[in-house]
C-alpha cells in the first residue's frame, strides 16, 4: 500500500463539481480486507468448472465486487480484497475489486502483480533462504500527464464522439452536482433496472489463429488487422444480430404492433448498433512517463454500425469489411485525437458527467474489453500460478471481456453480461456455436 497510496484515499469533490482523489497520511481510507473459510473442498470449486456461484456465500457486499455506493463510515472504499479459503488448507479464491476512478485495469494488474511480488520476497526472507533485497518498482499517479496532450479545441473529432462529450443535459449536470456516495446509488439503481445474464464461451488458441488468419486473407493490402480487429467485428456481428432479433420479437406482440402502426412505423424500427472497444492509450500520448502511469488511462472508441453491416453471414469477408473499419476507427486515435477528447471532458465543471446521457439512452450498444493481455497467469504469491482468473460476474449489460485460459488449457474465455433473450438468441447462432468448444452460464 506504500507503493499504491492512491488506494488509500478518498474522493472528494472541489469547489466546481469535479472529483479528486485526497491522500492524508493521518486519515488513510484503507481498504477493506476480508478473510473466509468455508466447509467446501477446492476440488469441488474444480469440479464446478470454477464457477463461484456455487459458494455457500453470496457474493454481494464484501464478498465479491462491491458496487461504488457501499460507503462505509461515509466514505467510499477504492479497494476491496476478499480472501476465501477452502476447507483444509486445500486452495484458495482472492476477489480483487478496486475503483476504477483510482486505477484501471493495467493499475490493477501491476498492484496485484507487486503485491505477489513482495509475497513472495516475504516467504523467502522467513525461511531463512539467502535472498537478494525486494526490487524497487516505479509507479506514477501524476495526473498532470494528461495535462500535457491537451487541446484548446475539438474540430476534428467523428459525429458520435462529438455528441458523446460535447452534448450536456440536466441529468448529466444533476449527476456532477451530487455527492459520489448519492452518485453510487444512481449507477448501481440504473445498473439493477436491467435484467443480465452471465455466460462463458471458450475458444481454442487454434480456433481464434485460424479465423484471423481466414479474414485478414480478405484485407486490403498493406492493412494487417489484430486479433482484437477480428473478434470484435465477429462479435459485432452475431450480438448484433442476437440483439436485433429480441428487439423484433418485443415488437411482434400486439399491443406493440398496435403503437408502431400509430406511430407510423416510426417506432420498433431497425437500429444502428454502437461497439465501443477499450484500449489502453498510454503508448499512444508521446509521454514516457505514462507507460508506468497506474491510474485510468483506458479510452473506449465506438464506431456505428448500420443493421445492413450487421445483418449478414458471419463469413470471412463481412467480417473483414468490419474488421477494416475497427483497424481505422482505432488507428484514428492519435495524439492531436487524444487531446481533444481531454479537451471536451475538461471544458466545463461536469463535462466528465455528458456521456452518461448518451450512453443511457443508447439501448443497442456492445462494449469489448480485451484483457488478454494482462498475465494474469504470471501472478505468484508463493503457491505457483493460479489456476483461474475470471472478471466480476456483476458487471453492467451488453459488456464482453475478453480473458486468457490457464496457459495448461489455452484459448480464452470470453465473458458475457447480455439480456436473458439475447444471450439465448446468441446460443442458438451456429456460426458463433461453431467456434465455441465449452459453454457455461448462470444468472
Amino acid at each position: 500500500m506504500q507503493e499504491f497510496p492512491i488506494l488509500a484515499g478518498q474522493l472528494k469533490t472541489d469547489a466546481n463539481n469535479r472529483m479528486y482523489i485526497k491522500v492524508n497520511k493521518d486519515d488513510l481510507n484503507m481498504p477493506v480486507y476480508t478473510d473466509t473459510c468455508c466447509n467446501l473442498e477446492y476440488s469441488d470449486m474444480q469440479e464446478s468448472g470454477f464457477n463461484i456461484h456455487k459458494l455457500p456465500v453470496s457474493l454481494s457486499g464484501e464478498y465479491g465486487v462491491p458496487v461504488s455506493s457501499r460507503a462505509i463510515g461515509g466514505r467510499i472504499k477504492p479497494a476491496y480484497f476478499h480472501v476465501f479459503r477452502f476447507k483444509n488448507n486445500s486452495g484458495l479464491l482472492l476477489f480483487v475489486s478496486v475503483a476504477h476512478y483510482a486505477v484501471d485495469g493495467y493499475g490493477c494488474s501491476q498492484f496485484i502483480s507487486r503485491w505477489a511480488e513482495i509475497s513472495r520476497w516475504m516467504q523467502q526472507t522467513q525461511s531463512g533462504n539467502s535472498v537478494e533485497q525486494l526490487p524497487i518498482r516505479q509507479y506514477t499517479f501524476d495526473r498532470s500527464i494528461h495535462d500535457s496532450y491537451c487541446l484548446k479545441q475539438a474540430n476534428d473529432l467523428d459525429a458520435l464522439t462529438f455528441e458523446g462529450l460535447a452534448t450536456r443535459t440536466l441529468f448529466s449536470r444533476w449527476l456532477a452536482w451530487i455527492s459520489p456516495e448519492m452518485r453510487g446509488r444512481v449507477f448501481k439503481l440504473m445498473s439493477n433496472k436491467t435484467s443480465r445474464k452471465c455466460s462463458f464461451f471458450h475458444i481454442s488458441a487454434k480456433t481464434m489463429d485460424d479465423l484471423r488468419a481466414r479474414v485478414q486473407a480478405h484485407a486490403p493490402e498493406g492493412i494487417r488487422y489484430t486479433a482484437n480487429d477480428v473478434i470484435s467485428a465477429y462479435l459485432t456481428i452475431v450480438i448484433g444480430q442476437a440483439k436485433e432479433k429480441a428487439f423484433e420479437d418485443k415488437w411482434k406482440k400486439p399491443l406493440r404492433l398496435a403503437v408502431r402502426a400509430l406511430s407510423g412505423n416510426k417506432l420498433g424500427k431497425h437500429r444502428d448498433l454502437v461497439t465501443t472497444i477499450d484500449m489502453n492509450i498510454r503508448p499512444r500520448v508521446n509521454n514516457p512517463d505514462a507507460m508506468d502511469f497506474t491510474g485510468n488511462m483506458v479510452m473506449g472508441r465506438s464506431i456505428v454500425f448500420s443493421q445492413n453491416e450487421v445483418q449478414q453471414e458471419p463469413v470471412d469477408k463481412a467480417v473483414s469489411e468490419l474488421a477494416l473499419r475497427i483497424n481505422q476507427a482505432m488507428s484514428s486515435v492519435d495524439l492531436q485525437y487524444l487531446g481533444q477528447v481531454w479537451y471536451l471532458q475538461n471544458k466545463e465543471s461536469d463535462s466528465y458527467m455528458w456521456p452518461t446521457w448518451c450512453y443511457a439512452k443508447n439501448s443497442n450498444k456492445l462494449v469489448v474489453s480485451n484483457q488478454a493481455r494482462f498475465a494474469h497467469y504470471s501472478i505468484d504469491f508463493g503457491a505457483g500460478s493460479p489456476d483461474m482468473v475470471r472478471h466480476a460476474p456483476h458487471s453492467f449489460r451488453d459488456a464482453i471481456f475478453i480473458m486468457p485460459d490457464n496457459p495448461a488449457t489455452g484459448g480464452y474465455i470470453f465473458e458475457f453480461k447480455l439480456e436473458p433473450v439475447v444471450e439465448a438468441n446468441l446460443v442458438c447462432n451456429k456460426d458463433w456455436m461453431s467456434l465455441v468448444d465449452k459453454y457455461d452460464s448462470y444468472m
